[in-house]
C-alpha cells in the first residue's frame, strides 16, 4: 500500500499522536486561508469594536513596567536629541532643516553605531545593548553623569561609576579631625585603610606602631594584630562588622589588585577571617556598625564611645568616623589624654 508522506500522521517519542506533517504547498495555502480568515474577522467588526480592542491592548501595555520603561527611554532620547543644535556638537549645517535638533543619523555617526541600531534604541525596541555603546550615545548627546546613569537604567544596564575621586585629600580634613576633641576620629577609604586621623585615634589605635603593606588597614589589624584584638572589648561583633564592610565594598571592585591582595592575604593568614568571610557568603553581608564601641585601654579601663560615620561628597567611597565619649568617665579620660598630648 502506498503511503502519502505529505499528510501522514506520525507518533511522537512517547507514543502520542502528533499533528499531521504537510508539504510546503499545503503549508502556504493553509497560511493564506488563516490570513484571510483573520482579515475577514477584522473587517466584520465595527469601528467602535476595533477602537475598543486597540485601547484595551494599549492599556495592557501601559500596565507593563517593561513597556513603560521603553516608552520613557524613547521620550528621553528624543528630547535630548531635540535639545542639541548641530553647532553645539561642531556640525556644519547646509540648507534648511525641518527640526532644530540633531538628526538620528547624526547622533549615530557621532556615536559610531549603526543608524538602524540607534533608531531601534530610540524607538524603545527590545534590542541588545552594551555598556560601551550606551556610553557612546551618552557622549554624543552630551549627557551629564546623572543623565547617563538614567539612560543606563532605562536601557536595563548597570550605570557606570562617574564619581572621580580628588587627586589628593583636602588638607582641611586633617584640621576637621584634629578639631574633634571628644574622642578618636579618622578617615578610611573603601579598602578600610586609615588615611587621616587625629592624635587621640593615633594613641588609642596605635596606628603608627606597625609596618608593612597593610599596616594602616583597619581590617588587617583587627585580625592580625594581637594588641588590636585586645583593644576591642567586643571583638567578635566587630570582626563580623569589619568583614561585612570590606566585603560590601569589594562587591563593586572585584578584580582590583589592592582589594584582591588584601583579601587573599587575610584568608590565608587568619582562620577567623576565612571563617567569617565564608559564613558571610551564606548569610549575607552586613556593614551596620555597632552604635556603641567599647575599648579596653591599658591603664584606663573600659572606655565607651558612640559610633558616628559620615560620607564626604568629594570622596564618596570614603568614611569619616567620629567616636564621641558616651559617659562622664570616658569623657574624663579623653580630656586627660588630650591634655597630655598638648603638653
Amino acid at each position: 500500500m502506498a503511503v502519502n508522506f505529505a499528510t501522514h500522521s506520525k507518533r511522537d517519542f512517547v507514543g502520542r499522536r502528533s499533528c499531521p506533517v504537510i508539504g510546503a504547498a499545503e503549508s502556504i495555502q493553509l497560511h493564506a486561508r488563516n490570513r484571510d480568515d483573520r482579515n475577514a474577522t477584522d473587517r466584520s467588526r465595527s469601528a467602535p469594536e476595533r477602537m475598543e480592542s486597540s485601547l484595551r491592548i494599549n492599556n495592557e501595555l501601559r500596565g507593563d513596567p517593561t513597556v513603560r520603561q521603553r516608552q520613557e527611554l524613547r521620550q528621553f532620547l528624543q528630547a535630548r536629541r531635540a535639545a542639541l543644535k548641530p553647532e553645539d556638537v561642531g556640525l556644519r549645517t547646509t540648507g534648511r532643516r525641518r527640526a532644530t535638533g540633531l538628526r538620528r543619523e547624526e547622533v549615530a555617526a557621532m556615536a559610531g553605531v549603526g543608524l538602524t541600531w540607534y533608531t531601534w534604541l530610540e524607538q524603545g525596541r527590545d534590542i541588545r545593548v552594551s555598556e560601551e555603546m550606551l556610553e557612546r550615545v551618552a557622549r554624543s548627546l552630551r549627557l551629564s553623569p546623572n543623565d547617563t546613569a538614567y539612560l543606563f537604567l532605562l536601557a536595563g544596564r548597570r550605570p557606570p561609576d562617574h564619581r572621580v575621586p580628588a587627586a589628593k585629600l583636602d588638607p582641611a580634613l586633617q584640621s576637621v579631625l584634629e578639631g574633634f576633641t571628644a574622642g578618636p576620629a579618622f578617615l578610611i577609604n573603601a579598602r578600610v585603610d586609615t588615611l587621616l586621623s587625629n592624635r587621640l585615634a593615633d594613641q588609642i589605635y596605635r596606628l603608627n606602631e606597625e609596618e608593612g603593606p597593610f599596616a594602616r588597614n583597619m581590617v588587617w589589624r583587627l585580625f592580625m594584630d594581637p594588641l588590636r584584638r585586645q583593644l576591642y572589648a567586643d571583638w567578635k561583633e566587630f570582626a563580623v562588622f569589619g568583614v561585612g564592610l570590606l566585603r560590601g565594598n569589594y562587591a563593586s571592585r572585584i578584580g582590583d589588585p589592592e582589594f584582591e591582595s588584601l583579601i587573599d592575604e587575610l584568608r590565608s593568614s587568619s582562620a577567623d577571617f576565612a571563617r567569617i568571610w565564608r559564613e558571610s557568603s551564606q548569610r549575607g553581608t552586613s556593614s551596620l556598625a555597632p552604635s556603641e564601641v567599647r575599648f579596653r585601654v591599658p591603664g584606663r579601663g573600659i572606655l565607651r564611645f558612640a559610633s558616628v560615620r559620615m560620607t564626604l561628597p568629594t570622596y564618596p567611597d570614603h568614611l569619616i568616623v567620629f567616636l564621641p565619649a558616651l559617659d562622664k568617665a570616658t569623657s574624663a579620660v579623653i580630656s586627660a589624654m588630650a591634655k597630655g598630648l598638648n603638653a
